[in-house]
C-alpha cells in the first residue's frame, strides 16, 4: 500500500523538469512567432467587423448555446482562474518562472492594445474588456490574449496533463468570449494569435526547459520495471525527444536507458514535426505513442539479436508509473566516437560492415547510421545501437542508404581509402557499385555534412575512391536548363503578345483594364499573395507520397518553390518533372526510377484534376452555367461579357493549334522530336525494371492518399486565391466555380508546350470567369492578378530556393 501511494504521488507531478533544468531557445518558437504575427496581422486587416467570417462563426457558436447561461460566465472566468492557479503553483516551487509569466502577460496586453488602436478601439475599451465580459465587443479579446500568453508561456514548464488542461481552457474561453458578446469571432482568433506571439517572444528571450526526466526519476522508473539500478547519470548522447541515461544494475553491469518522457517538450507535436521536417525524414512516427516507439525498437532489436547480428542486448521494455516509456539495453561497450585512433583497425571496420549486412539480410534498415550508434566492446567487437528508426521489411533503396551512410561514417572516423577498402572486402565490387548512386549529400544529416566539411577530404573524393575500387563509371545526373536573361526576355515578349491578343479578342482596351486595376482592393490581393506559397506546401506532400524512400520535407518544399523558378523556361509539367528527376537522383534513385517517380507525382495531379472536373460537372454544384455572385458594392446588372467569351476560348484553341503546327512544320523542331523518340524508347526499355519497382507505391494506400490529398489541397488553395483576386475587383463566385475554372485552366495550360502556360492560362482564366458572368474588364484584371501572385512573383522566392538546393547539393 505504501509503495502504491508513493507511485501515485510520483505520477501526479506538476512540473515537467527539475527546478535547475537548463533552458534553450527552440526554432519552433520562431515558427510560432512568425505564424502568430501573420495571423494577427491578417485578422487586424479584416477588423473590426463583423465580417462574413464573423457572421458564419457566430452562427456556429450560437448553435452551441444551452439553457444554462452561467456556464459561459464560468468559462470566461476560468481564463483568469487558471492563470492565478499557475501563479500560485509557481510561487511554491518555481519563483523564477514568474518573470516569464509577467513578461508574456505584458507583451500580450501591449500587442492587444496596439491591435485595438489600429482598428480604432481606444485603450480604455481594451482595459475595460480585460476585467469585464459585458458587450460591446472589443477587438481583440484582451483577457483572452493575456491569458493565452501566460498559459502558452507556462506550457514547457508544466507536466503534460496540465498542458492539456490549459489548452482546453483557452479554447473553451474563446468560445465563451464570443457567446458573451465580449468579442466577435475575429477578435477571439486575433487574441489567440497575439497570445501565441507573446509566449513565443518570452521563450526566445528566456529559453524554455525540455521536460527531461531527472536521474532520480529514471531510477524510480527502472524500479517500476523490476530493475534495481544505481549510479544513474545522463549519457553523452543527444536525441530529440528522447532522454538517454546510463546506470549500473544490482550486479554492477552497465545499462543504457532510453526514456521517452511523458512531459518531454521535444516530444510534443510542433517540436517533433519541426525535427522531422529538418532531420528525421518523411516518417518520424509523430503519430506513434511512446510505448509504440519503444516496442518497435524492441522488436527490431530482438529480431537482429536472434539472427546473430551484434546489437545491444535487450533487458527490459515498459512504462513507468509516471507514464514514461523506457527501453533498457545492456551496454556492452563505448561509442566508437570515443575510441582512440589506434584501436580502430581494418578488422573492426570490416566487422561493422558484416553486422550491417546481417541486419540487411533480415530486410531491416537501421535508418540512422552514425558514429554515435556504433558501440565497441573492450575486446574490439562492434555492435549496432539505437534501432529506434529501423524499418522492418525495408526495400532496396533504404538498405542502400544505410550502406552509403556507413561508408561516409567510417571515412569520417578513419579516411576515405580505408573506408572504401573495408566496404569492398565485405560487400565486394558489385555491392560497392550498387551504393554509388546513393552516395549523395541528400542522404546525410546535417551533422554528418558538417563533419565532412571540417575534414580533410570531400564527398567527391570518397565517391571517386569508391568508383575506382568498384571499377565502374560514375553515374551521370540529368542536366537542368538554366534561367538566363535571354529566356526572361522571351517570357516578357510572349506575355506582351498574349495580353495584347487577349484584350483585343475580349473587346476590352487597356484603359478599362487599368481603371479596374487601380480600383482593386489591395488587401484582398495581398491576402492572395500571402496564401500563394501554401500551394507548394500542399504539393510537397504529393511528392513525398510518390516516393517509397524517406525524404525530408524541407528540401521537398524548397524543390516545389524552385519548380516555380525553372518554370520560367520550361512548360509547367516539364519543369516539375525535370527538376524532380534531378532531385530524386541526388537521393541515389536510379534514372528510370527517378523518371517514374516524377511521372507518378505529375500523373497524380492530373488524376485529381480530372476527378474535380467530373465531380463538379455531374454533382449539380454551381459551375459554368451558374451566375456570378456580385458583392454588395457591385452592380449585379453589369455582366456584359458573355458575348466575348467565345472569342477568348477561340484564342486558347488557336494557341494550341499554332503550337502543334510549329512543332510539325518547322524542320528543326521536327528533327529534334524524330531524334528524341528512339532515345525515349531506349530509356524506357533500359529502366523498365527500376520503374516497375517504383510503381509499387500505388499499392500503399497511405502513399496514394498522400498524393491525392496533396494535389487536392493545392487545387483548392489555388481556387481560394482566384476567389480573393476576384473579390479584389468587387465580385464573388461559388467555391465550386472557382475550383472548376482553376482546375480546367491548370489542366489545359499544363499540357501546352509554353513556359508556365503563358498566354494560355490568362486566356483560360478570362474565358472561365466570363462564362460565369464576370464582365470582361474585371475578368481580365482578375486573370492578371491571379497570374501575378501565382506565376510571375513566385520565381522571386523560387530563385532563393534554387540556390538553397544547389548549395546543399540537392540538385
Amino acid at each position: 500500500m505504501q509503495v502504491n501511494r508513493r507511485r501515485l504521488v510520483r505520477g501526479f507531478r506538476v512540473f515537467s523538469s527539475a527546478a535547475d533544468a537548463g533552458r534553450v531557445r527552440r526554432p519552433t518558437d520562431v515558427v510560432l512567432l512568425v505564424l502568430g504575427l501573420l495571423g494577427a496581422a491578417a485578422l487586424t486587416l479584416l477588423a473590426p467587423g463583423p465580417s462574413a467570417l464573423d457572421q458564419s462563426l457566430t452562427s456556429l457558436i450560437n448553435s452551441l448555446r444551452v439553457g444554462v447561461g452561467w456556464l459561459w460566465q464560468v468559462g470566461y472566468a476560468l481564463l483568469a482562474i487558471w492563470v492565478v492557479l499557475l501563479v500560485i503553483l509557481t510561487l511554491i516551487r518555481r519563483t523564477r518562472v514568474l518573470i516569464d509569466y509577467a513578461v508574456a502577460a505584458a507583451i500580450g496586453f501591449v500587442l492587444a492594445c496596439l491591435a485595438g488602436l489600429i482598428v480604432g478601439s481606444p485603450v480604455s475599451e481594451s482595459v475595460r474588456s480585460l476585467v469585464s465580459a459585458d458587450p460591446p465587443a472589443v477587438f481583440p479579446a484582451v483577457r483572452l490574449a493575456v491569458a493565452t500568453a501566460v498559459i502558452v508561456a507556462a506550457s514547457p514548464h508544466l507536466a503534460r496533463p496540465f498542458r492539456h488542461v490549459g489548452r482546453g481552457i483557452i479554447l473553451f474561453g474563446a468560445v465563451c468570449t464570443v457567446i458573451l458578446g465580449s468579442a466577435l469571432p475575429i477578435g477571439a482568433l486575433a487574441a489567440l494569435a497575439i497570445g501565441c506571439v507573446a509566449a513565443a517572444v518570452t521563450h526566445l528571450i528566456f529559453g524554455s526547459p525540455g521536460g527531461r526526466p531527472t536521474p532520480t526519476g529514471v531510477a524510480d522508473a527502472l524500479e517500476d520495471l523490476g530493475i534495481e539500478a544505481h549510479d544513474v547519470a545522463e549519457a553523452n548522447v543527444e536525441l530529440s525527444g528522447v532522454a538517454m541515461f546510463t546506470a549500473l544494475d544490482e550486479d554492477d553491469q552497465p545499462l543504457l536507458v532510453k526514456v521517452y518522457g511523458r512531459d518531454a517538450w521535444d516530444g510534443q507535436l510542433i517540436t517533433s514535426t519541426w525535427t522531422a521536417l529538418q532531420n528525421k525524414g518523411e516518417t518520424p512516427r509523430i503519430r506513434a505513442g511512446r510505448m509504440e516507439r519503444v516496442e518497435h525498437e524492441a522488436v527490431a532489436t530482438l529480431m537482429a539479436e536472434r539472427a546473430g547480428v551484434a546489437v545491444l542486448p535487450l533487458v527490459a521494455v515498459g512504462r513507468s508509473a509516471d507514464g514514461d516509456a523506457l527501453l533498457v539495453t545492456r551496454l556492452t561497450g563505448s561509442p566508437m566516437k570515443d575510441l582512440p585512433a589506434e584501436r580502430i583497425d581494418d578488422a573492426l571496420l570490416q566487422d561493422i560492415w558484416r553486422d550491417l549486412v546481417g541486419l540487411h539480410d533480415l530486410d531491416i534498415s537501421h535508418g540512422d547510421i552514425d558514429i554515435a550508434h556504433i558501440m565497441v566492446s573492450p575486446d574490439g567487437r562492434p555492435a549496432l545501437s539505437d534501432l529506434g528508426d529501423a524499418l522492418v521489411g525495408a526495400d532496396r533503396s533504404a538498405l542502400m542508404v544505410d550502406r552509403a551512410q556507413l561508408l561516409v561514417t567510417l571515412a569520417i572516423t578513419t579516411d576515405a581509402t580505408r573506408s572504401v577498402a573495408a566496404a569492398e572486402a565485405v560487400i565486394g565490387k558489385e555491392g560497392l557499385g550498387e551504393l554509388l548512386p546513393v552516395l549523395q549529400p541528400a542522404v546525410l544529416d546535417r551533422a554528418t555534412r558538417k563533419r565532412i566539411e571540417d575534414g580533410s577530404w570531400s564527398l567527391d573524393d570518397l565517391r571517386a575512391a569508391a568508383v575506382e575500387a568498384a571499377g565502374v563509371e560514375a553515374p551521370d545526373l540529368i542536366q537542368l536548363r538554366r534561367v538566363t536573361v535571354k529566356s526572361i526576355l522571351q517570357i516578357v515578349l510572349i506575355a506582351a503578345i498574349a495580353y495584347f491578343l487577349i484584350t483585343k479578342l475580349a473587346g476590352v482596351d487597356f484603359a478599362s483594364i487599368w481603371a479596374e486595376l487601380k480600383s482593386a482592393d489591395w488587401i484582398y490581393l495581398l491576402g492572395a499573395l500571402v496564401l500563394s506559397p501554401f500551394v507548394q506546401v500542399s504539393l510537397s506532400f504529393s511528392t513525398l507520397g510518390s516516393s517509397l524512400i524517406p525524404l525530408r520535407y524541407i528540401p521537398v518544399l524548397m524543390l516545389q518553390y524552385a519548380i516555380q523558378f525553372i518554370a520560367l523556361v520550361l512548360p509547367a509539367t516539364a519543369a516539375r518533372l525535370a527538376l524532380e528527376i534531378r532531385f530524386f537522383e541526388k537521393f541515389g534513385i536510379e534514372g528510370g526510377a527517378a523518371v517514374s517517380m516524377g511521372m507518378i507525382d505529375s500523373f497524380s495531379g492530373f488524376i485529381v484534376q480530372i476527378i474535380l472536373l467530373v465531380t463538379i460537372t455531374l454533382s449539380g454544384l454551381p459551375g459554368f452555367t451558374s451566375s456570378v455572385i456580385p458583392s454588395s458594392s457591385t452592380d449585379s446588372s453589369s455582366t456584359d461579357s458573355s458575348s466575348s467569351s467565345p472569342n477568348v476560348l477561340l484564342l486558347a484553341v488557336v494557341l494550341v493549334v499554332v503550337g502543334a503546327l510549329v512543332t510539325v512544320l518547322v524542320p528543326r523542331f521536327r528533327k529534334r522530336i524524330r531524334e528524341a523518340i528512339p532515345r525515349w524508347r531506349e530509356a524506357v526499355r533500359k529502366h523498365a525494371d527500376a520503374a516497375r519497382d517504383v510503381l509499387k507505391v500505388v499499392r500503399h494506400p497511405a502513399k496514394v492518399s498522400e498524393m491525392i490529398l496533396g494535389n487536392l489541397g493545392a487545387q483548392v488553395i489555388q481556387a481560394i486565391i482566384l476567389g480573393l483576386c476576384l473579390q479584389a475587383f468587387g465580385y464573388q463566385a461559388h467555391l465550386s466555380q472557382l475550383i472548376l475554372i482553376n482546375t480546367a485552366v491548370s489542366l489545359f495550360s499544363g499540357l501546352m508546350p509554353v513556359p508556365g502556360g503563358m498566354g494560355v492560362a490568362e486566356a483560360g482564366f478570362t474565358a472561365g470567369l466570363q462564362a460565369i458572368g464576370i464582365p470582361s474588364a474585371a475578368a481580365i484584371s482578375t486573370a492578371i492578378a491571379m497570374r501575378l501572385v501565382t506565376f510571375y512573383l513566385p520565381p522571386i522566392w523560387g530563385s532563393i530556393s534554387m540556390r538553397w538546393l544547389r548549395k546543399n547539393e540537392y540538385v
